[in-house]
């Protein structure tokens, strides 16, 4: 039994070792950050970054002032090697090329694609020795980048660099040496803080149904990665960074229409007195009712009947003859359907049938007119009841919720 006893407690210790094993192997760690933006239906067409700016704008507010800025939270401790034959061991990096990301709408899932790309990049840079021979302390710089500023720091021994990415597209790497360390000095340099500017290119908003738009774009680093700093790199915080797209569209919507707009009388071109007086018959009966638009997004439009005579609507007189009216719509410029100017363009009836509107520009208190029209052919069964009236409601929908 003793036997027995010791091959089972000695198979459970083995298991428990293998636990424990398990659960000190190092873990991968993926990084993150977030950018933000918004439109509230300006006149610009542009959204605005509400992004907290990164740690550059410390130290460059100017620059900060025209591009859009964040702070990575990637740090490492890099060993550099002045004069070295491979430029990655030199003070070295490289940031990701240009990413195409689609966005989602998060009400319908509908898509959309920006283009994202790293303009520049700063960090700051500790070592525990003199900053005389701190690797980037005066330094000189090859490579696809274009130095915008240093600030240098003695105690301790702190450089704080800004460099200009050259070929956003597809950059090159860059690499930097203190002009005033030996060749063959070695250095162990801590990055201990990451910005960079960045621009984003996507569909103008107006052209972007309102509500929250997402979409996440994740980048590798560490040697031959999307952020590469080089050979001999060590205590890297992550070795993925994973960047969220919020996006959040807020259209200006209004449709403002004159008092005394809920009532539109239809009559000929003129008035009724020519046909009274003997003259001929109306050509049509009509009314024009002016609004004032503005709208930075798309939206849908249709109609709703008390009366309908097939897919229009109809107004009917007491002895229930009818005949159908005419709705159509004509919108200023910078508001499409289907890619073409809205002139006289019919609306139908129902919601399932709305047509779609679409912003080509912002368009901000400009005229619009809604017409009713009884056609002349239209007009001969009406000709039998004269002095009669014929009534209908007709309601427009204006919605801006797609």
């Amino acid at each position: 039994m003793r036997g027995v006893l010791t091959r089972q407690l000695g198979g459970q210790l083995r298991g428990c070792l293998g636990a424990a094993l398990l659960l000190v192997a190092p873990m991968v760690s993926a990084l993150d950050v977030t950018i933000t933006a918004e439109y509230r239906g300006g006149g610009t067409g542009r959204f605005d970054n509400t992004t907290p700016p990164g740690g550059l704008c410390r130290n460059w507010s100017v620059t900060c002032r025209n591009r859009t800025t964040v702070e990575l939270p990637i740090t490492y401790d890099k060993k550099t090697t002045k004069g070295a034959a491979d430029p990655r061991d030199e003070f070295y990096f490289r940031v990701p090329a240009r990413r195409e990301i689609d966005v989602y709408h998060d009400g319908t899932g509908e898509s959309r694609r920006l283009t994202f790309e790293w303009t520049a990049i700063s960090q700051r840079v500790q070592t525990a020795n003199n900053i005389i021979y701190h690797p980037l302390y005066q330094m000189d710089y090859q490579g696809g980048c274009r130095r915008l500023g240093a600030v240098e720091q003695f105690r301790p021994a702190v450089v704080t660099y800004l460099f200009d990415i050259t070929q956003p597209s597809a950059p090159s790497p860059c690499w930097a040496k203190g002009r005033n360390s030996p060749d063959g000095r070695v250095e162990i340099a801590s990055v201990v803080d990451t910005s960079v500017a960045y621009t984003i290119d996507i569909t103008p908003p107006f052209r972007m149904p309102s509500g929250t738009w997402r979409g996440s774009v994740t980048y590798s680093i560490g040697p031959g990665g999307d952020f590469d700093f080089g050979n001999d790199v060590t205590a890297l915080s992550g070795d993925s960074l994973t960047v969220n797209f919020v996006l959040d569209v807020e259209h200006a919507f209004i449709f403002e229409f004159p008092p005394g707009s809920d009532r539109a009388v239809l009559e000929p071109p003129g008035g009724w007195q020519g046909w009274l007086a003997g003259g001929k018959p109306p050509q049509r009966l009509a009314r024009d009712l002016p609004f004032r638009v503005w709208s930075t997004g798309p939206f849908k439009v249709y109609k709703l009947c008390e009366h309908y005579a097939d897919t229009r609507c109809a107004i009917r007189n007491p002895a229930a003859d009818q005949v159908p009216v005419e709705v159509a719509m004509s919108l200023p410029a910078g508001i499409e359907h289907a890619g073409a100017p809205v002139q006289r363009l019919a609306l139908p009836s129902g919601r399932l049938a709305a047509l779609q509107f679409d912003a080509a520009m912002a368009t901000l208190n400009r005229p619009g007119q809604l017409h009713f029209q009884v056609a002349q052919d239209d007009m001969d069964g009406m000709l039998r009841y004269p002095g009669t009236t014929y009534t209908g409601q007709v309601t427009v929908v204006f919605d801006a919720e797609l």
